[in-house]
């Protein structure tokens, strides 16, 4: 599965604003305090948000970005300067992990990532972790969905909706709004010290009236897939959602420090 490079643009602005600041300061201490150079990941870069987000405030990390798809690497590239791996996550969990330097820190991050692998790409991605890596992941979906005003279909859509995205995204069947709950458990597990908290968009009309017009959108197409509403309940709900005011769709950040 790949999004387009005027989906990812679309979010960008939502995505800068729902970052939680206190992982990310958090992150930029354990970065500053190194005593060399931090390899630095990007999985799953699509046009290099999270560099944007996160290269200035890290300061002589050295950035790979990896992504499936070679046009959304090119772009990343381009706007970014950093290097690029093409790469198939969905075949190379840990291969990630293999890039870096045995002795190097190293920061692995990613964006709206998780909750579109499964729960063995999950496992192996935990196990092949290296224990000197900081884990930031940004963004995962968690399910939770307000829309005002919202339709009498709401409860019933929202949930074909969470099944129709546990269909399996390229990496086997997805995890969707479990995935972030999965990574923070896994990785405690290990012995890392994590950390999450909450990165919702908070959305209005008319400000962000294009975005939640292709999320409406987008929804729709999705529920309509698994046939769980019939079709005036459908148009009825997907208008709703066009119609929408206001809109906060729940994620969460994790940070992930290894132990000391």
């Amino acid at each position: 599965m790949s999004f387009s490079s005027a989906w990812l643009a679309l979010r960008e602005a939502a995505d800068a604003a729902a970052r939680d600041r206190g992982l990310v300061a958090a992150l930029t201490d354990w970065v500053r305090a190194q005593d060399r150079p931090v390899e630095a990941l990007d999985l799953g870069c699509g046009t290099g948000s999270n560099h944007r987000a996160l290269a200035s405030r890290l300061p002589g990390a050295r950035w790979t970005l990896i992504d499936r798809d070679p046009a959304l690497l090119a772009e990343a590239a381009r706007r970014t300067g950093a290097g690029t791996l093409a790469m198939d996550l969905a075949l190379a969990p840990g291969g990630a992990a293999a890039l870096l330097p045995g002795e190097a820190p190293a920061l692995i991050s990613a964006s709206a990532l998780y909750d579109l692998v499964s729960a063995e790409w999950l496992a192996g991605f935990v196990a092949a972790a290296p224990p000197r890596a900081a884990i930031y992941a940004a963004l995962t979906y968690d399910g939770r969905e307000r829309w005002t005003p919202a339709s009498p279909h709401e409860p019933r859509a929202l949930a074909a909706f969470h099944a129709h995205q546990q269909g399996d995204k390229g990496f086997g069947p997805a995890l969707g709004p479990r995935a972030g709950a999965a990574l923070a458990s896994g990785l405690a597990a290990r012995g890392w010290r994590v950390r999450v908290a909450p990165s919702d968009w908070r959305l209005e009309a008319p400000r962000d009236a294009a975005l939640i017009t292709e999320l409406a959108a987008g929804a729709a197409e999705a529920v309509a897939e698994t046939g769980a509403l019939p079709p005036s309940a459908l148009f009825a709900w997907a208008g709703a959602r066009r119609r929408a005011t206001r809109v906060e769709i729940g994620h969460m950040d994790l940070l992930a420090l290894p132990p000391d």
